[in-house]
């Protein structure tokens, strides 16, 4: 689904060459600060069911809407489609967007939607993707919709944007460990969560409340059978820490290899002093030794690169997410259970 996406974002943003969706669907309203996004409901259930019909995989797709006095109003998407072919998937986005241009749709890309699995979107590549369409259109935002927490009876649907900080780091390319210092950039500060609001017509709202008569009742939100959705929400956090190990590690092993490294600079400036001093030269400071070695290209002089810290911030937030997601979700079972004992007790 990634590989999908960047090739609608590159035929939006012109990258794939000639005509390009954002000449069709670019936002013409001046920049302003998205504080809600709402959601009608044809575009929700269109998220609903690509997801449904595609559950082996991440359903994905723009957005169309437009800004309305700081609010984004999401009225209507489309999926992309399921062949992986970059010219055809950057060719239907287009022409998509102009068939809804002559049908007098709204037509202007604020964004894209994409299905997770009990939060597993923290990943570099969702980060990239949303990176391309805010820096385009800085309303952009990205609906994170989990399926598997909508069937324990309640919608989880979720408006996400990259933050001004993260925005600022990934410009720079700064992603070593001082880099989100500088920035002050933490698990916590990588996502801004949107409030989202969903919008149905007055009709809508007749025909569910006719509906909502022929329902038996909600007995199955009282389902105290849990133990499945628990048990996958701790495969994925020991899955997250197992990650976040691994990224501990990798850093600790840097460390070491740096720390070596530094040893043997150190020694190699002592021998380099003494060589000069029983040849009869001026033997110098180790500044001097060192920035004269630099010049050489001497390999011990070379700087390490320090690996990048962005995967082990994901990690820990999606372990973070993984606690949260287990703690509300026992919070609400436990309610339950006390409801059905009181129910037993009468």
């Amino acid at each position: 689904h990634t590989r999908v996406a960047r090739t609608a974002i590159m035929a939006w943003t012109g990258g794939a060459g000639g005509a390009s969706a954002a000449t069709i669907g670019r936002m013409q309203l001046p920049r302003k600060r998205v504080d809600k996004v709402q959601v009608d409901g044809l575009a929700l259930m269109k998220i609903l069911k690509h997801a449904r019909e595609t559950p082996m995989h991440a359903a994905s797709g723009p957005l169309l809407g437009l800004v309305v006095d700081n609010v984004l109003e999401i009225t209507n998407c489309f999926p992309y489609p399921a062949q992986e072919a970059d010219d055809g998937t950057g060719k239907f986005q287009i022409d998509m967007l102009r068939c809804l241009r002559e049908v007098n749709v709204d037509h202007q890309q604020v964004g894209w939607y994409q299905s997770t699995f009990l939060g597993a979107y923290m990943d570099i590549d969702l980060i990239q993707s949303q990176y391309a369409f805010q820096s385009e259109t800085a309303e952009s935002v990205v609906l994170v919709y989990d399926p598997e927490r909508t069937a324990q009876g309640s919608l989880s649907l979720k408006a996400l944007r990259l933050s001004d900080k993260y925005m600022a780091l990934h410009r720079e390319g700064a992603f070593s460990k001082p880099g989100f210092a500088k920035h002050g950039v933490s698990h916590e500060s990588v996502f801004e969560e949107i409030p989202l609001v969903v919008r149905s017509s007055n009709l809508s709202k007749v025909l569910l409340t006719e509906l909502e008569a022929e329902v038996e009742g909600d007995a199955d939100k009282l389902d105290l059978a849990s133990s499945s959705y628990i048990e996958k929400n701790m495969k994925q956090l020991m899955l997250s820490l197992d990650e976040l190990t691994q990224e501990t590690m990798q850093l600790s092993n840097y460390q070491r290899t740096l720390a070596r490294h530094r040893e043997a600079q150190t020694q190699h400036l002592v021998n380099r002093r003494q060589e000069k001093m029983a040849a009869g030269e001026n033997p110098g400071n180790d500044r001097e030794v060192e920035d004269e070695l630099k010049a050489q290209n001497h390999p011990l002089f070379k700087p390490m690169a320090e690996p990048p810290a962005v995967e082990a911030v994901l990690a820990n937030a999606r372990l973070a997410h993984c606690s949260t997601q287990i703690a509300q979700f026992a919070t609400a079972n436990l309610g339950k259970l006390f409801l059905s004992q009181a129910v037993q007790d009468q």
